[in-house]
């Protein structure tokens, strides 16, 4: 099978919402991208505004937002393959071998996660950091990291006024969605959730609500605590703050990486949120409490200009994918040239003597 693309604009942006100041939430020159780049580089400088702007960069702006395991869902046509097993089985199976590798036992008893209860979603974040097919996509809540992403392969040859000739930066204002959009310790009540207990109780069949989720290290865990009832021992209360997207790799880190989860099986984000999908849906799942989020599209002969104005902020290769050992090893040879410079000192220039002035 193959995967669908936009066409063109026209039917990329009835999923999106509309911009006042990008005509068809286009953006053709510098200027226009300074204008973005400024507007939003100012929520993201706030101490607890950057967390209610989620980015995504995309290097091309016909992709539809498809998370690994439905693209290899669909592309290979897995569903048809004769085990029986729907999508939800396929990502189940993808977590049961996983469970078979004694390095992710390790990895999760180190941090005191149940084997047996808890390690759905831990599993999950280790697999997605390392290429296996996940329903987790990852978003940043950093402008630049996008950004980064989105002009990272592009091909700036092939910019031109039509959809191929641009890549995408997408944006979801958290407080715009109503409390539709929530953190999954917010259905979990602050534990590790398991896939099932999603599956029974948000997006079975029978559900009348669209579910999506976000899965984040980086916002305050207090107001999860706070559902808990005061009985319950502090140690226990503090299992609660245990990070579940930075087990075995620390690239998220510099990155303000975290996850959306999205559980269907050919349903691509930007359709969870749409004003289309709703009213489709409307008669058989009720209204979604989700509404549609921000695509901007950028000619992609801009790509160089960004990749080097993102390179003033710091992100850059070395930044988004942190080799420690180099790091290590610059560290050690700055303090080293640093010892030569101390201890070899350049010798005092000799003063000319005058010449006496003749009789």
């Amino acid at each position: 099978m193959l995967l669908n693309y936009y066409k063109d604009f026209n039917d990329k942006n009835q999923f999106f919402r509309a911009s006042s100041h990008f005509i068809d939430n286009r953006i053709d020159d510098t200027a226009a991208f300074d204008k973005w780049y400024k507007d939003f580089s100012r929520p993201y400088n706030h101490p607890t505004a950057r967390f209610n702007f989620f980015f995504r960069g995309m290097k091309e702006a016909r992709f539809k937002l498809f998370n690994s395991a439905q693209r290899e869902w669909l592309l290979h046509n897995v569903g048809s393959w004769g085990s029986g097993d729907n999508y939800l089985d396929f990502i189940k199976s993808m977590i049961r071998e996983a469970k078979e590798q004694k390095i992710f036992e390790k990895v999760l008893a180190y941090h005191q996660i149940n084997y047996h209860n808890e390690a759905d979603f831990p599993i999950l974040s280790i697999l997605q950091h390392y290429g296996a097919p996940t329903p987790l996509m990852d978003w940043s809540y950093n402008p630049d990291v996008a950004l980064y992403f989105a002009t990272e392969d592009v091909n700036t040859a092939t910019a031109s006024d039509n959809i191929d000739g641009y890549f995408s930066i997408y944006l979801i204002v958290k407080t715009s969605q109503s409390g539709g959009l929530r953190n999954i310790f917010d259905y979990s009540k602050g534990s590790f959730p398991t896939l099932d207990n999603f599956r029974t109780n948000k997006f079975s069949a029978n559900s009348k609500n669209n579910f999506v989720c976000y899965i984040s290290d980086f916002e305050d865990n207090n107001q999860k605590l706070a559902a808990f009832k005061t009985n319950i021992p502090s140690q226990q209360q503090a299992r609660k703050q245990r990070p579940i997207t930075t087990y075995y790799n620390h690239n998220i880190i510099p990155q303000e990486g975290f996850f959306i989860f999205n559980p269907y099986p050919d349903k691509p984000l930007e359709e969870c949120f749409s004003a289309a999908s709703r009213l489709e849906t409307s008669e058989k799942m009720g209204r979604l409490n989700l509404a549609p989020f921000h695509c901007y599209n950028i000619r992609k002969d801009l790509a160089d200009y960004i990749r080097r104005k993102i390179k003033f902020s710091g992100v850059d290769t070395a930044y988004i994918y942190p080799e420690l050992r180099n790091f290590a090893k610059k560290v050690k040879e700055n303090v080293l040239n640093n010892a030569i410079k101390t201890i070899v000192k350049p010798a005092p220039a000799k003063k000319k003597k005058k010449k006496s002035a003749k009789p």
